[in-house]
């Protein structure tokens, strides 16, 4: 998992912010940001310096949580070494406890849950008067349309949240609880995000949610998320737009035929299934079946020729024994995604799985995963063995050193993916779009020379 780091200051208060978690997470930060700086808060560097420290928090599972509480005890102690006066938790590790944190934590002077990250400025000024609070509701209300957001990347790729919440509730999860029920932001807030950030540079827009493929279901009963997707394309400065978190079940024949179609949007789709054998897709309250996530792979290997697949699964799900743990292991090895991320299942108080009989030793779910991604890397390989020789176009975003530059094709998407770097003897800007021809494969990246 990474981490984030932005601060800001004024001529009276210095802000700082660490944040932690998912690219939905880093967007509440950037939008926290964007408001910050509108009240005169400029960018500082050091934590020591910060009269206000605000902790952007995950709670998703045991690790991210054990990251974000370390995350704020290292914070809490530029109370007394630095300048702190102020330190608050926000993020889903506030929502989730907030009253353990600020009984637990004396230092912290706020938690603001994740229905209240664009009310920063407001709370800010409720604690200066001495008001300890937590703020945890707004739950159900859609996100504000035009927030601000400071970026917290180099502006070339951008991620467009386009929906809040989750209406899934799989039995191990707890972001329905976290995060509210879904709430899909409307089509002209997000075309106006969009322009803005294609303005000010961006290139590529990678969209994300909680489940990308039910947006508008809410809004008008219908997935309504190639009509988003018409909008976008046609904004004639962005060149790529990068769908992540589709549910399988709620990929359409509509949506396969404009990826297949439509040349802006990446040959790319992130796909969460999560296991194959359907015993345990059932107790996981899963809606796709077996044979509904094999069908959707062939159809969208058949119709979109050279896609690109990432998936992630979760092993050692309560009642998963060896039976269950190898059919998932000869799908996988089947070949059907270049990405993978494996997960031993995490057992979260609040979710009805926490309640199942059958759990699985953390050993046995360690070493599950460690075959699993044994028999990934190997297809992995494989698959980027064959892009040897090939030619890709490649997105610019930084310069490693002299005449080598790094940057993705299409089948990378930002931070969770390889890179590919390049070697140019003439000289690349950030957010330059260069035919690359692949001359050398690495485990996770590629290496490339502009033709």
């Amino acid at each position: 998992m990474k981490g984030v780091t932005q601060q800001l200051s004024n001529m009276q208060n210095k802000i700082g912010m660490v944040s932690l978690g998912c690219a939905k997470n880093q967007v509440d930060a950037e939008v926290m940001l964007g408001l910050l700086s509108q009240q005169g808060y400029e960018l500082v560097n050091q934590s020591e310096k910060a009269d206000i420290i605000i902790i952007n928090t995950c709670g998703f599972i045991g690790p991210a949580k054990e990251e974000s509480i370390q995350a704020i005890l290292e914070q809490t102690k530029y109370k007394q070494q630095g300048s702190c006066k102020t330190l608050i938790v926000t993020g889903c590790l506030g929502q989730r406890y907030s009253e353990e944190l600020m009984e637990e934590i004396p230092e912290v002077d706020a938690v603001v849950g994740t229905g209240n990250y664009s009310r920063i400025v407001d709370i800010l000024n409720e604690v200066n008067e001495g008001n300890h609070n937590s703020y945890l509701d707004n739950l159900s209300s859609p996100e504000e349309d035009g927030l601000p957001r400071m970026l917290s990347t180099n502006g070339i790729t951008a991620y467009l949240k386009i929906a809040e919440g989750c209406d899934n509730f799989c039995s191990y999860c707890i972001i329905p609880k976290l995060r509210g029920r879904f709430r899909s932001r409307s089509i002209s807030s997000l075309i106006k995000e969009a322009e803005t950030l294609v303005q000010n540079g961006t290139r590529e827009l990678v969209i994300i949610a909680q489940d990308v493929s039910r947006y508008g279901q809410d809004s008008n009963g219908k997935f309504n998320l190639v009509s988003l997707l018409k909008e976008l394309v046609a904004l004639p400065d962005l060149k790529r737009i990068r769908l992540m978190y589709c549910y399988p079940d709620r990929i359409t024949d509509e949506l396969i035929d404009f990826i297949a179609k439509e040349d802006k949007i990446c040959k790319y789709l992130d796909i969460p299934i999560q296991h194959i054998n359907q015993q345990i897709l059932s107790k996981m309250n899963r809606i796709s079946d077996t044979e509904q996530i094999r069908a959707l792979l062939i159809s969208l290997k058949e119709k979109v020729p050279g896609i690109v697949l990432r998936t992630s699964l979760i092993v050692g799900f309560p009642g998963e024994g060896e039976k269950e743990f190898q059919e998932l292991l000869d799908f996988v090895a089947e070949g059907f995604f270049q990405h993978l991320g494996v997960f031993p299942y995490s057992r979260e108080d609040g979710t009805p799985a926490a309640t199942y009989s059958n759990q699985v030793d953390d050993s046995v779910k360690h070493e599950r995963r460690n075959r699993l991604m044994s028999v990934q890397s190997k297809i992995s390989k494989r698959l980027k063995r064959a892009r040897q020789g090939q030619k890709f176009e490649v997105l610019i975003e930084g310069m490693e050193s002299e005449g080598v530059y790094y940057g993705r094709s299409f089948g990378e998407a930002p931070e969770v993916d390889g890179l590919v770097y390049v070697n140019s003897q003439s000289p690349l800007k950030i957010g330059d779009f260069v035919v690359v021809k692949i001359i050398r494969v690495f485990d996770y990246d590629l290496l490339g020379e502009v033709l």
